[in-house]
């Protein structure tokens, strides 16, 4: 039951075989500068709580920071009748009065008590709990109109509400205005501090970005700082030593066994030739060519991948086109078609006479195997430094020209000749001259590949 419900859910089979480059994952540096945030986020939070928690254990200290308030906006706002101030938010019952020499006087016969310093006015504040929340009585100081008077103040209520002003106050005055600057200057020196940090892996991963496996001779830089992302690096470097030496042992076996293959194909090919005409012997004399061009191939693809070959002389692109011409002639005809060359002049560049030789012979074997009979495979060189080989067959599916210089790459194994490794030694023996190769189709049907390489110089 599970594994039916599971091939119905469309969405999810291709969410499984998403690649996994194409899954976008928070970086490193986001993830900790996020963890940074929400760590001062949460502190910030803490200390807010913990100001609050002790403000509300010290009710007598709040209620002197509430008559301070309320007696600093009087002042502020130079009202001279004190009576008609609305007093702080969450009052049930307000007063407020000037007073001269005594606060003890009973006016509305409501709120007002005697005062406990009556005859001498002095700044002072008194909590009285009732029975439905609590009373505050107090005197401060102000100074209205340029003349210094004592106020007296005096409001009922309950809760915690009538106090938020003074909170908000304190939060602001005693947490926002030095935490908020602090957090904020923290913040961002952790965040430099740890983009720094992972500066190292940033350069090991542009480091590893540039590795080629066509030169493994290429190692990450290793940082001397942090120890944990200079210690991951050697490791890498050591595991890229053990891979290069493991390819140098692959591509000098086939090299080698390319090379000795060589001698024995040699020697059967002398012995097919004594052998009486017939059937039989025609198709040992082609398996026995189709071998030594297969062994060939090898050769040739071990030698590019290891660069054995200076590439530095002047080649005359024109003058290898025609060698490779005049040789593979007698291989056209067996196959039922023609070569041709033409010179367009200017074809000079820098490279390796023999290594662009097998880029002429690999491109004309393709076109022979692909050119139906009795059709002319047309070579050139130039103009520049560049050359052509073109066939008159059916061209190449444009579904397959990515594909067709992937090594072993064959659109039908059964009927098609060779092991695919014609082109990608073509590609790779143009890399190693600092050139490209390009397959395409000619507007009149056929296949055209075309080589550049450097302008000589």
């Amino acid at each position: 039951m599970g594994l039916a419900m599971r091939s119905m859910n469309p969405n999810l089979l291709q969410n499984e075989m998403r690649p996994l480059e194409t899954r976008q994952s928070p970086t490193l540096f986001r993830q900790i500068a996020s963890r940074l945030a929400i760590f001062t986020l949460f502190f910030a939070l803490l200390d807010i709580g913990i100001v609050i928690f002790t403000y509300s254990q010290q009710p007598q200290s709040l209620a002197e920071e509430l008559l301070t308030m309320e007696a600093e906006k009087i002042e502020s706002r130079q009202v001279a009748e004190a009576e008609q101030f609305a007093g702080p938010p969450g009052a049930s019952r307000w007063f407020a009065s000037y007073v001269d020499g005594d606060a003890s006087s009973s006016e509305n016969g409501t709120l007002r008590q005697p005062s406990p310093n009556a005859g001498t006015l002095m700044d002072w504040t008194r909590r009285e709990e009732l029975a439905q929340g609590f009373r505050i009585s107090g005197v401060r100081s102000v100074v209205v109109g340029g003349d210094r008077r004592w106020l007296f103040m005096q409001f009922e209520g309950r809760g915690i509400r009538p106090y938020v002003p003074v909170i908000a106050n304190e939060l602001l005055q005693h947490v926002a205005l030095p935490l908020v600057p602090l957090s904020v200057l923290m913040l961002l020196f952790n965040i430099l501090a740890v983009r720094r940090v992972l500066n190292p892996l940033r350069r090991a991963e542009a480091d590893v970005d540039r590795l080629d496996p066509e030169n493994m001779a290429l190692r990450i830089s290793e940082p001397t700082e942090p120890r944990e992302v200079a210690t991951l690096v050697r490791a890498v470097n050591r595991a890229l030593e053990r891979l290069e030496e493991s390819m140098g042992i692959l591509r000098s076996f086939t090299a080698n066994a390319a090379h000795e293959l060589r001698t024995p194909l040699s020697i059967m090919q002398l012995a097919l030739d004594e052998l009486p005409s017939g059937r039989q012997r025609e198709e040992l004399l082609a398996d026995n060519r189709q071998m030594t061009r297969l062994v060939n191939q090898m050769l040739d693809l071990a030698q590019a991948d290891a660069k054995a070959f200076e590439t530095g002389a002047r080649v005359d692109l024109a003058d290898v086109g025609r060698k490779a011409v005049a040789q593979l002639a007698s291989v056209a005809f067996n196959a039922g078609s023609e070569l041709s060359f033409a010179d367009f002049g200017e074809a000079v560049t820098k490279g390796h006479e023999e290594a662009i030789f097998r880029i002429y012979r690999n491109l004309i074997d393709n076109a022979l195997v692909h050119a139906p009979d009795g059709t002319l495979v047309e070579v050139s060189a130039g103009p520049g430094p560049q050359l052509c080989v073109r066939d008159h067959g059916p061209g190449i599916a444009a579904e397959d020209i990515p594909q067709i210089f992937d090594r072993f790459w064959r659109k039908n194994r059964q009927d098609s000749v060779g092991a695919g490794l014609g082109l990608g030694i073509v590609q790779r023996l143009a890399q190693a001259h600092g050139g490209t190769v390009i397959a395409e189709n000619a507007p009149d049907g056929g296949a055209i590949f075309t080589v550049s390489f450097p302008q000589f110089t």
